[in-house]
Parts: structure tokens; sequence; C-alpha cells
């Protein structure tokens, strides 16, 4: 067994620049840009899959990427509107 006594209680480190949290108007911007880009790609497979493919409108490859464009759709529309009352 070592006989070391443990370090005295340090500061706390400061914080690496990079490991700050986002605060701010580009957080709002980038969840928003995220959250569009994300209902747009699933509404585009959802159209691709039921149009191109011409897979039913009740096939799982259609109702599961629309379901999830409606619910980006909706999260994006919450969003916008808690930053619109601001």
């Amino acid at each position: 067994m070592s006989d070391a006594s443990p370090p005295p209680n340090l500061p706390p480190r400061k914080k690496l620049t990079i490991e700050q949290p986002m605060t701010g108007a580009s957080l709002q911007t980038a969840k928003l840009l995220i959250y569009a880009t994300i209902a747009v790609v699933l509404a585009g497979l959802a159209f691709y899959n039921a149009v191109i493919n011409a897979m039913a409108w009740t096939s799982p490859y259609v109702i599961a990427p629309a379901v999830g464009a409606v619910w980006f759709a909706l999260r994006l529309f919450m969003i916008w509107s808690a930053n619109a009352r601001g």
C-alpha cells in the first residue's frame, strides 16, 4: 500500500471553449435548420416510396417516414412558435 496522502482540494478547472454550452440565436437557428432538413427528407422519402416505387399508401415504407415527417414538422412549428414569442 502507498502512504501517499490524497491530493488537496483543487479548484475546478476552467472549461475549454469547445466545452462551453451553446447559447443564443445560433443554437436556435441550428435547431430550426436541422428539424426542417429532417422533415423535408422524410417527406421526400415517403413521397418517393409512394409515387416512384409505387408502394401502397398503407405500406410501412410509406407510413413510417410520413409519420416521422409530421412529427419533425410539429417539433419545428413548436420551436419556431416559442422563438416568435420571445
